[in-house]
This record gives C-alpha cells, sequence and structure tokens, in this order.
C-alpha cells in the first residue's frame, strides 16, 4: 500500500522560544512544533530575523537573498535564511529585512485603546506587515507544498488575506488552507486606512479585508479583525476561553464577527514544557523532590527561599506569583485583599514580575511597610521563578481574563496548588478542592475568602498532600495538544 502523505503545516509566529520571545507565544512556537513532528505532521517555522538572535548559538545559512515585495509602490528587498529548532530537526527560516535588524521585537511600547485592548505602535504594525507579505511572497517563489499555514496572534492576521490575494492573482498559487490562533484577543493590531497601501493590499478583492475597511470603525483597520474574518478556521488557546470571547464581556469589541465564525471556532488548550518544569531534575531548585516526598521536599525549598529574600524561616502558608504586573492578571482585585491580611503575621507572599509602573509601585510600597510577610523582586529571573514554584504552597492567579496561563500549570507540576478565578484556560485546568482553589467572581472579597480558605487548608496536612498528589499527577505535556491539532488540521483539509 503507498505510504499516507504527510500533512505539511507552516507556523508563522513573531516569537520563537529559545531563540526570541517576549512571553507565551514564543513558548508555544517553540513547543507545539515538536509535539506535532512526533505525530507524523511536517512542520516548518517561518519568524523574522531580529538582530537579537544568537548566530554564534543558532547556526544559520543563506538560502535566498534577491526577494522582493511591493510596499506602498516601493521595492522591499528581503533574504531568507534557515536554522534548525534546537533539540529537533524541525527547520526554522529567518526573514532578514531592514525593519527587523534592531535586537527589539518591538519598537514602541503598548497602546491601549478606549475598549480596554490594545494595540502597538504603527511602525511596529508596517513591521509585522512587511513580514506577513514577505512570508507569502516566500510560500510563492520557493514552492512550497503547504497544505496549512498556521498564523498566530495579530502579527501574522493579515496572512490569510496575502494568501487569498496571492491565489487570485496567481494561477499557479492554491488557495493554501488557513488556521489562525488567538493567543490573546486584547492584543490587536490596529492602523490607519492607509496601512493598505503600505501593505499593497486591494481592499476590494478579498470578503474579510472590503469588510473591514467599508465598516470605517473609526477609520482604521483591525487585524486582528480581518484574521477572524478570513482565515478558514479560528482557535483560541483553551476550550472556555473559545466560548467566553463570544460574549461583550470578553469578546473586546470583536464578539460579532467571532459569533459569525462560531461554527469554524474552537479552543484547544496549551501544554507546558515537562522537561524543563520537573522538580525531579530542576537544576535552579534548591532541592529536587518527587511527588511522593513534595511535602519535605517543598519544605527545604520553602526555607531557603525565605532566607534568600530575607523573610522569617517559618513555617506558614506561602503564596507566590509570577506574572506580568498588568491590569489583566487581577492586581485591581489582589492588591485590596492582600492589604487587609498583611497585618496578620500568619502568611507570606512572594512576588515576581515585571509590567505597569503604577501596580509595580504598589507591590514595593507594600513589601516595604510589610517586610516579615511579602518580599518582592521587580523584573524577572528564570531561576528564582524556578523557586518560587518549588517553595510556595499556594500559587495565585486572580486573572480577570486568562485565554489560556500556564503559570497555574507549571505551579501544580511543583505540588503548589493554585489559586484563580474561575476564566478561561484556569477554569479548564484548575478543579476546586481537587487540585486548586477556584473563586467565581472578579472581587476582592471573594479572592480574600479564597485566601482564608488556603490558609485553613494548610493546616489540615493530610488534605492537603493529597491535593499536592493530585495536582502532580496531572499530563500537562504538549502531547495532547498536539493530538487535537492534528484532528482540527484534518477536519480542515476534509
Amino acid at each position: 500500500m503507498p505510504q499516507k502523505k504527510k500533512i505539511s503545516v507552516l507556523f508563522v509566529g513573531a516569537e520563537l522560544a529559545p531563540l526570541v520571545k517576549v512571553g507565551g507565544l514564543g513558548d508555544v512556537i517553540g513547543a507545539l512544533p515538536k509535539a506535532l513532528a512526533k505525530t507524523g505532521v511536517d512542520v516548518k517555522i517561518i519568524i523574522p530575523f531580529y538582530g537579537s538572535i544568537n548566530t554564534n548559538e543558532y547556526k544559520t545559512i543563506k538560502i535566498s537573498q534577491h526577494l522582493m515585495v511591493k510596499s506602498a509602490g516601493a521595492k522591499e528587498h528581503f533574504s531568507l535564511y534557515q536554522t534548525i529548532l534546537p533539540d529537533s530537526k524541525i527547520p526554522v527560516y529567518l526573514v532578514k529585512h531592514r525593519l527587523f535588524n534592531s535586537p527589539n521585537i518591538y519598537f514602541g511600547s503598548r497602546k491601549y485603546l478606549s475598549n480596554g485592548a490594545y494595540t502597538r505602535t504603527y511602525i511596529d504594525v508596517e513591521r509585522f506587515t512587511i513580514f506577513s507579505q514577505a512570508v507569502a511572497e516566500v510560500i510563492y517563489a520557493k514552492h512550497w507544498p503547504i497544505d496549512i499555514v498556521h498564523c498566530h496572534d495579530w502579527h501574522t492576521a493579515l496572512l490569510p488575506t496575502y494568501i487569498d490575494e496571492y491565489s487570485i492573482k496567481h494561477q499557479d498559487f492554491p488557495n493554501i488552507k488557513t488556521l489562525f490562533t488567538i493567543h490573546n484577543l486584547a492584543n490587536q493590531g490596529v492602523a490607519p486606512l492607509d496601512i493598505l497601501d503600505y501593505a499593497s493590499l486591494h481592499h476590494d478583492l478579498t470578503p474579510a479585508l472590503m469588510e473591514d475597511y467599508y465598516d470605517r470603525d473609526g477609520n482604521v483597520l483591525d487585524f486582528m479583525k480581518i484574521g477572524i474574518l478570513s482565515a478558514d478556521y479560528i482557535n483560541t488557546v483553551s476550550p472556555s476561553y473559545a466560548k467566553e470571547i463570544l460574549t461583550k464581556e470578553y469578546g473586546e469589541d470583536l464578539e460579532v464577527y467571532l459569533q459569525r465564525r462560531r461554527k469554524h471556532l474552537l479552543g484547544i488548550l496549551n501544554g507546558i514544557d515537562i522537561d524543563l518544569f520537573d522538580p525531579k531534575k530542576d537544576k535552579y531548585i534548591y532541592k529536587k523532590y518527587s511527588k511522593d516526598q513534595a511535602l519535605p521536599g517543598k519544605q527545604f525549598n520553602k526555607s531557603r527561599l525565605q532566607a534568600r529574600l530575607k523573610l522569617p524561616v517559618r513555617d506558614l502558608p506561602l503564596f507566590g506569583i509570577v506574572t506580568r504586573l498588568v491590569d489583566q492578571k487581577g492586581f485591581d482585585i489582589l492588591l485590596p485583599a492582600i492589604e487587609k491580611m498583611l497585618s496578620k503575621k500568619d502568611w507570606q507572599l512572594l512576588i515576581l514580575g515585571t509590567g505597569q509602573k503604577i501596580i509595580e509601585e504598589k507591590i514595593k510600597s507594600l513589601a516595604k511597610k510589610h517586610p516579615e510577610q511579602m518580599a518582592a523582586v521587580i523584573g524577572f529571573d528564570l531561576g528564582l521563578a524556578q523557586n518560587i514554584y518549588a517553595a510556595t504552597d499556594f500559587f495565585l492567579m486572580p486573572s480577570r481574563f486568562e485565554p489560556c496561563g500556564l503559570g497555574q500549570m507549571i505551579a501544580m507540576r511543583y505540588g503548589s496548588l493554585p489559586i484563580v478565578r474561575a476564566t478561561g484556560g484556569l477554569k479548564d485546568t484548575v478543579k476546586h478542592r481537587r487540585n486548586g482553589l477556584v473563586f467565581k467572581k472578579h472581587n476582592a472579597a471573594d479572592l480574600q475568602r479564597a485566601l482564608y480558605q488556603a490558609k485553613k487548608l494548610y493546616q489540615n496536612k493530610k488534605q492537603m498532600s493529597q491535593m499536592m498528589g493530585s495536582a502532580m499527577s496531572i499530563d500537562w505535556s504538549w502531547r495532547k495538544s498536539a493530538v487535537s491539532y492534528m484532528e482540527l488540521y484534518q477536519k480542515l483539509l476534509k
């Protein structure tokens, strides 16, 4: 019998761990292709060639140097390089263009919109517009036999439209199936209508572009909206988030368009790197431990971390937070809740992260006021993060919304019980009093009750041990996610 042809998928995104990473998007694009390759998918990855990519560590070769797209009528030349995703045989292609020579993924900071969503500065929107156009040109010029182009977040949301236009303009360019993964709906690329001239796109050629152009929502184009309307299928990174974004509360003013696409929308939960996040072999933590030795192992790590962060070394419930310090993560309810409780000496709190200055300053002020109860490190330190997972008894994630969330899964891997709000991926992964504590309403009073429940639970060592065992037994690997994506790819190609 002839061998069944492999599905060929091109991953397209702005980040790729470990080559270049700002957030969880890089982790996904760095891990999911490896898991998919094990299921028999033929995977390629393409990202911009940022100036920060270490070419000594990641050896690159130039494979094309005379590629070109048109932008605002002018020729934009770019080259294509290739390397290999570490610990795999997966090829990674790098688009080298002058706009990406800087070591920074983004030139500007976030710009918050009136509805609470946010975008990037116009130059960043331009940069990823050029990148998306370049990807379409690479597929055409290299004659890649791609079955599915898997686009990630707003940076690549124009790519399905470019593919549609290329298939209209070039008879030998197939209309390749596209999947658009929304990692965070609030993160949208928004630009004035003249971005179409820069993009060399024609608003009357494709329905999605035509609709957004003639809607004239403030005379801007929203890349996220165009991706939603143009891709063959859409997915989010958890089943609950896929349902939530159909509502006004979570839809970021795009719920009407998502509701129209609901038959082509589903959620697939992310995984984590279970080799990196493994208390049995984690090189960063003070004492390695297994599920069977979790209580003494965590107690040892706790005492060492308390001493390191100049907290009194005491046997009491230790809570941890490792996150971006932004409103989305629930600091509007967290700070009032802990401020009321920090006067009590029966618990301690560790916070590691960076983000909005107003939140950073409030956290530093609280830590200074309560030095025996709270320690805060503003910044990011991978080793310290691992130690917080290993040392804490509880891990706080009171998010306003959470598309998937990785922190709660990593925490459970180390036996740190998550305290989460029932939203998005947190709702899908944490079950109340089985592997963590869950509260429903986004307010400080409900969070405070959950904190009191945790302190009481800490006194019941038997129940605490059972819940820790349940949390540490769950398989959070990318294997299950890869199977779900494989099924979605097959559905796309029917």
